[in-house]
């Protein structure tokens, strides 16, 4: 925690003493630039509704029908190949904190108030991930899209048992499901507010779909009516082998 403190001054100095920066391409004045941004490559809107597959129309691809998964929508936003994904990754792994609002404000509102979603929950960070980063990433953004809908905030609605290998350094996409299997539990504390209730899940990125799907699976064990997920980006498919 200390050392935390010190990461997050240290960071905060910095920033005072040096000009912001784009991350992504060096141009001075924005830690991610307008440029870069508009660079960066949109979902389209006929990708899969629940796992972002690309396809000729809107809807739900043959693999999701068929292997019916606990979530009910994706809203993604950019492709994590893309200067977004690179802020996103400098935000994680270079503990940039200014970029938290940075990218926050790049999340679309408007298409999860036709979601009308009753809670926000992020997906939660082991004990452990949070000791060492500091922070949950999916929190800071969660909490944006819940004051932006003025919806309930429910950070610690679900927690997460220690994880021995981080998701994104798990070798292939049946890793990431197996290492995600029985990993998320519901708070029973909060069993009551999540009964009947609809659920936006909050994460940064969309790989396999493996960690949101378990979250999504245990939330309407526990009696969510419906659960969505909002991701800041989506790893092209394809790049993780079965």
């Amino acid at each position: 925690m200390i050392i935390s403190s010190l990461n997050r001054v240290a960071s905060q100095l910095v920033e005072l003493v040096f000009p912001s920066s784009c991350v992504s391409c060096g141009r001075e004045g924005a830690l991610l630039c307008h440029i870069c941004v508009a660079e960066s490559t949109l979902v389209s809107d006929s990708a899969c509704r629940i796992c972002a597959e690309p396809m000729a129309a809107s809807g739900t691809c043959s693999k999701c029908r068929v292997e019916r998964k606990s979530i009910d929508r994706l809203y993604g936003m950019y492709l994590y190949d893309s200067p977004v994904g690179e802020a996103i990754r400098s935000f994680k792994f270079d503990d940039i904190r200014a970029l938290g609002p940075v990218l926050s404000e790049l999340l679309e509102i408007e298409r999860l108030k036709r979601a009308k979603p009753d809670l926000v929950v992020p997906v939660p960070l082991s004990r452990q991930r949070v000791k060492e980063r500091g922070f949950n990433q999916s929190e800071i953004f969660s909490r944006h899209i819940a004051g932006q809908l003025d919806v309930e905030h429910k950070p610690n609605s679900l927690s997460r048992t220690e994880q021995k290998i981080p998701q994104s350094q798990q070798q292939s996409a049946r890793a990431r499901v197996e290492s995600v299997s029985g990993s998320f539990s519901v708070n029973e504390r909060y069993i009551c507010e999540i009964e009947n209730r609809r659920i936006l899940l909050v994460d940064d990125v969309h790989t396999t779909g493996s960690t949101i799907n378990e979250c999504a699976r245990v939330l309407k064990s526990a009696g969510a009516s419906w659960v969505g997920a909002m991701t800041l980006a989506v790893q092209p498919i394809g790049v993780m082998s079965e």
